[in-house]
């Protein structure tokens, strides 16, 4: 009850402090009037028993403060003062507030940017779920280490049946889905998920039901869909009637039983899923994928209610080492042995390779809030040095030293707060163009990275501790009580030291500048490396297109006779060099690998099916021996042509063409060996590659490639439609366009750090721009005597200068070194450039420098424009 009744007297004291002054002098005024009664019993007379209770209560004005001040409120009340104060200070100099918070607007903005990223990618849960921190990812671990994002369904089932330190097991898979409802398919991206899918998420249907458990134990037996709540408004006009209603999905019939919530788009980000069916109908969905021996689930779990993650993870690989022993399966180094745990976020595996580059961004833009700091930190101590006198009357009407500290403090956190405003302004639209970056038309991700309220929170937190940081020795120096120290600090020595640290300052702020500049300018040579690397065929010229028919409902003939009809088309077509069918496209950062043995050795390999046009489309070259040919189909020998590394590798020395090689229980003749080119990535190391026909193999989705004198997508679509016009319309993309894509995190890193570095640079000009000015206003009567006893102006001016290129080589001294350090952090993302590029490193350094001189002729010039008469009259 006291603290309630302590709370209630702090909030009226707050609310009405009036009233609450009246109560303090009636309170006085009773005591008073007892002490004096007291006295009078005592034997003194009315007047000097007044006398004598006053002098024991003490002056009424200090017992009254004294009372304000004994409550929390007044620290409150001294707060909300000293907020007013620094509000009515900073309107006093709007040009001075306006330039700081543009400033520490700036530096935030640059890392709440990256941190924007960072979080939507990689630290954001999952949308639309209940409890995401009690959701983890499971990741099948190997002996040697090695993990795997996913895993087979009878693991799963064993780990779902078995697991008891987690509320449940789900698992899930990608499958491509054409949806149609009456008219032409529309293609989206699906999942097929085990029946307890959305009750381990914890997630409520907007509309309907979601799956249940009898929908997911027999296979082919319950054809039930749910669509996001996105498709359903798009597509399916938002009609609650359409629950229960029939749907074509993939060319056979669905009953569509569910609609999700809005939040929920599946769990990976910028992976927007519009359906969801039953994993049971994979038969039907995806024949030719193969549930019960093949691994592509992602699997994930709810912690039980006091279990932790560590004890989750313990009880699952003992669950998995226990059913690996059960089935007889080997013990190797590359053997599943337990169960790796990790937060359910929204990136696949909690992969750390997206930590290391975001976090190399997050501390470049760090330095830009660094920068950032350091310059308003100038600013303010010039600004409390011309504010002294002010501060010293305060301290001589009695105000305390940690009275003018916190009210110092009160503007510097005033000024950053409205600067992380301003930064989390520049956020929202920073964000919002990088989202704007093309991505290849195959690629099926929206880039979505805009801020939310943890973007916002870190905002406001980075920019009141960089105030702490950056504002707290100009505070200390602005809240000094010694009045003879500030008549000191007006002296030509004291402001000597001001210039020296000024200068100092300025100088690491060139130097942390040239820092972002050098690194920005590894990532732009990176780019035009990785441009310019031959990746071994031609990628100019080609159009393709994504063909997946086994979503459209045509089994394994339908799919041959459309690939062929639609081949002879497109071939006919006005301008087309060449047409050919592959597996998958080349750089586009992923490849197909498997294990193929050659007498007593084996290895992996990567590969692609292809057939007869592929090398023509791509002026592959052959080296020997022949590509593929039409007759390699699939009752012929079974062929492969290699690449010139595996040729080495199954020929040391001798000729590969001739020799043969097992790959998936089939041996196969090595019928011509291609040159070596790029496949996954342009700086990758050439691995092992090797080319089947596709009339060989089980591939139910194909790439179109076609090479003409102009781009074929309106033929490709034409004769597509011409086909079957009810078909969802592909999209058509030149391959040069696509093969861009193993560029991005180049690309990104490039305009990121550049648009940091040109900002860092913009920071230091306008602090060496202040440094230099304030020099000449400091030195103004020196300068007028040395015009006066006969210098010229072009000294003066280039004396001036001179001073801010001593400013510049000292930041290229300082920041040369650091660069040095940092710029080995970045070589993995480099193509072969040497993180020490002295290219690089030369041409920054010199742009640093010119724009450095530039920043200082403006105030030489007016140096030099002084009249020695008017500056002689100067005090």
């Amino acid at each position: 009850m006291a603290f309630w009744r302590h709370l209630a007297h702090g909030l009226r004291v707050l609310t009405r402090r009036a009233a609450a002054d009246r109560d303090i002098d009636d309170e006085l005024r009773h005591w008073t009037e007892e002490a004096t009664a007291q006295h009078v019993a005592r034997g003194l007379t009315p007047d000097a028993a007044r006398r004598a209770a006053l002098a024991e209560i003490g002056p009424p004005t200090l017992v009254r403060e004294r009372v304000r001040d004994h409550g929390w409120e007044q620290w409150v009340a001294s707060w909300l003062q000293d907020v007013r104060l620094a509000g009515r200070t900073l309107r006093q100099t709007p040009l001075f507030t306006a330039i700081v918070v543009l400033v520490v607007a700036l530096g935030t903005g640059a890392v709440s940017t990256v941190f924007s990223a960072m979080n939507a990618i990689l630290l954001r849960p999952v949308p639309g779920v209940a409890d995401p921190a009690t959701l983890i990812a499971l990741q099948p671990a190997r002996r040697d280490g090695q993990t795997a994002e996913q895993i087979g369904w009878t693991r799963y089932v064993h780990l779902r049946d078995h697991a008891r330190g987690v509320a449940g097991i789900a698992a899930w898979g990608r499958a491509p889905f054409t949806i149609a409802d009456g008219g032409a398919g529309t293609s989206v991206l699906g999942n097929m998920v085990s029946g307890n899918y959305f009750a381990v998420l914890g997630i409520e249907p907007a509309l309907g039901r979601f799956f249940t458990e009898d929908e997911n134990r027999t296979p082919g037996t319950h054809p039930v869909l749910v669509v996001s709540h996105a498709f359903w408004q798009a597509h399916l006009g938002g009609d609650p009637a359409v629950i229960g209603r029939p749907i074509g999905v993939n060319g056979h019939q669905f009953t569509l039983i569910g609609v999700a919530p809005p939040a929920f788009r599946g769990l990976y980000t910028g992976l927007a899923i519009d359906a969801w069916a039953p994993l049971m109908m994979q038969p039907q969905l995806r024949p030719r994928a193969n549930l019960r021996d093949a691994a592509w689930l992602w699997s994930f779990a709810r912690l039980a209610p006091g279990v932790a993650a560590p004890a989750a993870e313990a009880e699952l690989s003992a669950l998995t080492e226990a059913h690996e022993r059960a089935i007889g399966a080997p013990d190797r180094p590359d053997s599943y042995s337990r169960i790796r745990v990790t937060p359910l976020t929204g990136f696949p595996g909690g992969s750390k390779k997206p930590f290391a580059f975001l976090g190399v961004l997050l501390g470049a833009a760090a330095l830009v809030l660094v920068i950032a700091g350091v310059n308003v930190g100038a600013m303010l101590s010039a600004r409390y040095a011309s504010r002294s006198r002010d501060l010293a009357v305060r301290a001589a009407l009695g105000a305390g030293r940690m009275r003018l500290i916190r009210q110092l403090l009160t503007e510097v956190l005033a000024l950053f707060g409205l600067g992380a405003l301003g930064g989390f302004t520049v956020a929202l639209a920073a964000t919002a163009a990088l989202e704007r970056l093309p991505l290849p038309a195959w690629v099926p991700v929206t880039i979505e990275i805009s801020p939310d309220l943890r973007v916002f929170a870190f905002a406001v937190a980075a920019s009141l501790a960089a105030g702490l940081i950056f504002g707290l020795v100009p505070a200390l120096q602005g809240a000094r009580r010694d009045i003879t120290d500030r008549l000191k600090a007006e002296s030509a020595g004291s402001g000597r030291r001001r210039s020296r640290l000024g200068r100092a300052l300025v100088a690491g702020q060139l130097a942390l500048s040239l820092v972002l500049l050098v690194a920005a300018g590894l990532f732009v040579r990176a780019m035009d490396r990785g441009g310019r690397v031959d990746p071994g065929f031609d990628r100019e010229g080609v159009t393709t297109v994504l063909l997946e028919p086994e979503s459209w409902g045509y089994d394994e003939a339908a799919a041959v006779a459309f690939y062929a009809a639609l081949r002879e088309r497109v071939a006919s077509s006005a301008g087309v060099a060449a047409v050919a069918y592959a597996s998958r496209l080349p750089l586009m950062l992923g490849s197909s690998v498997d294990t193929i043995t050659f007498g007593s050795a084996s290895r992996e390999a990567h590969y692609a099916g292809v057939d007869e046009g592929y090398f023509d489309v791509l002026r592959l070259p052959i080296r020997r021996g022949r590509g593929i040919a039409r007759t390699d189909v699939g009752e012929a020998p079974k062929v492969a042509v290699v690449n010139e590394t595996l040729a080495r590798i199954l020929a040391p020395e001798g000729e590969a063409l001739g020799r043969t090689f097992r790959f998936r229980d089939a041996e196969r003749l090595v019928v011509g060996i291609a040159r070596d080119a790029k496949y996954a990535s342009l700086d990758e190391k050439t691995p092992p590659f090797f080319y089947v026909p596709l009339a060989q193999i089980v591939e139910p989705r194909r790439v179109l490639m076609v090479r003409a004198a102009t781009p074929a997508g309106p033929a490709i679509l034409a004769a597509i439609r011409a086909r079957d016009p009810r078909l969802p319309v592909p999209r058509a993309s030149m391959l040069a366009d696509d093969a861009r894509v193993v560029l991005f995190p180049q690309r990104a890193a490039a305009i990121v750090t550049g648009g940091l570095g040109l900002t860092g640079l913009l920071l230091a000009a306008l602090g060496l721009y202040g440094t230099v000015a304030a020099s000449v206003a400091r030195r103004t009567r020196e300068i007028g005597i040395r015009l006066a006893l006969g210098a010229s102006r072009g000294e003066v001016l280039r004396k001036v200068v001179g001073e801010g290129a001593w400013l510049a080589v000292a930041g290229v001294a300082i920041g040369l070194p650091l660069a040095a350090l940092a710029t080995p952090l970045l070589q993995q993302w480099l193509f072969e450039i040497d993180p020490l590029d002295p290219a690089t490193y030369t041409a920054l350094s010199l742009l640093l420098g010119m724009v450095a001189l530039a920043a200082s002729y403006l105030p030489a010039r007016r140096a030099a424009a002084v009249d020695p008469l008017r500056a002689l009259r100067t005090d």
